[in-house]
C-alpha cells in the first residue's frame, strides 16, 4: 500500500515515510501551539464562597493575639467613603487589610508605584482597582504626621481564585498566606513599646469614632 502510495505521488517509500512523520510532527506542534494560546477557562467564585472566605479570614485575625478592629469606615477623602476591613496593632505597626475584588482570577497586575492595579475576570474582560497604599493615602500621612515613629502597613487581600508566581507583590496577599505574612511583619517590628501602646489607643478611638459618624451618615439617606 505504502509502495502504490509512493509511485502515485512520484516518490520513494523512504521519502514518503519521512514526510508522513514530519507532518505528524508538524500536526502536534500546531495543536500544542493551538492549545497554549486558546483563553484559559477560570472559575468564578460564587458569593457564597467569598463570603465564607471572609468570615473565616475575620476568625484566623481573631485568634491572633494582635489589637483589632473590624468594618471601619472613614471618609472626606477624594474618592468618597473608604471601607477597611481590618485594622491589626503589630508590635510597632498597624496593619490596614483591605479586601480585593471579589471577581479576581489569575495573576493580577499589583505594581506598588502605579496607581491602578489591573486584574482579569472569568470572563476574561480586565478589571482594575484603586491602589490601596494610594487609596488609603490619607490615612496614612495622617498617622504618621502625629505619630512618625509608627510604620503603617497595607494589605490587599485577593480572593483564592488568584495565584501570584512566588511571593505575593508588596502590599497583596491571599488568604491562605496572610497569617503568615502577618506574623513576618510582627517578627520584623520586634517588641512592643509604650509610643505604640499610646499611639494605638489614640488611633484606634479615632477610627471607632469616623465609622460610628459613617454608619449614622448612612442612616439617615
Amino acid at each position: 500500500m505504502l509502495t502504490d502510495i509512493a509511485n502515485s505521488l512520484g516518490i520513494s517509500v523512504v521519502d514518503l515515510v519521512t514526510l508522513t512523520a514530519i507532518m505528524l510532527v508538524v500536526i502536534t506542534l500546531m495543536a500544542t501551539f493551538a492549545l497554549s494560546i486558546r483563553p484559559r477557562k477560570y472559575k468564578k467564585l460564587s458569593s457564597r464562597q467569598y463570603n465564607a472566605e471572609l468570615f473565616k479570614r475575620r476568625m484566623e485575625l481573631d485568634e491572633l493575639s494582635y489589637p483589632l478592629l473590624n468594618d471601619i469606615t472613614i471618609g472626606g477623602t477624594k474618592s468618597g467613603v473608604t471601607r477597611i476591613d481590618h485594622v491589626m496593632r503589630l508590635p510597632t505597626s498597624i496593619l490596614l487589610i483591605m479586601s480585593g475584588p471579589a471577581d479576581a482570577v489569575g495573576t493580577p497586575r499589583c505594581n506598588p508605584n502605579m496607581g491602578r492595579w489591573r486584574y482579569l475576570r472569568a470572563d476574561h474582560s480586565v478589571g482594575s482597582i484603586v491602589n490601596p497604599v494610594v487609596q488609603l493615602h490619607p490615612l496614612i500621612s495622617a498617622i504618621r504626621s502625629r505619630f512618625p515613629l509608627v510604620r503603617v502597613r497595607v494589605l490587599c487581600v485577593f480572593p483564592n481564585t488568584v495565584s501570584f508566581e512566588g511571593r505575593p507583590p508588596r502590599s497583596c496577599a491571599t488568604p491562605d498566606d496572610l497569617v503568615r505574612q502577618i506574623r513576618e511583619m510582627a517578627a520584623e517590628d520586634g517588641a512592643s513599646n509604650q509610643a505604640m501602646d499610646a499611639a494605638w489607643e489614640s488611633i484606634s478611638q479615632a477610627l471607632k469614632q469616623s465609622a460610628a459618624e459613617q454608619g449614622g451618615k448612612a442612616k439617615r439617606r
